[in-house]
């Protein structure tokens, strides 16, 4: 899985910090910061979030 390979992406209003989010097409989104770091495990969330 490559940087360009993330189907969504979130940035923290609180500090700016942008995640990048792979679908695993199950439900679930596995969260990376920019360095690559993986940060959360979540819910997918819906396409109007």
């Amino acid at each position: 899985m490559g940087p360009n390979d993330y189907n969504r992406t979130s940035t923290n209003e609180s500090d700016g910090q942008k995640f990048y989010g792979f679908d695993d097409g199950e439900g679930r989104t596995d969260w990376y910061t920019e360095d690559g770091n993986l940060d959360s495990s979540t819910p997918t969330p819906a396409d109007d979030e």
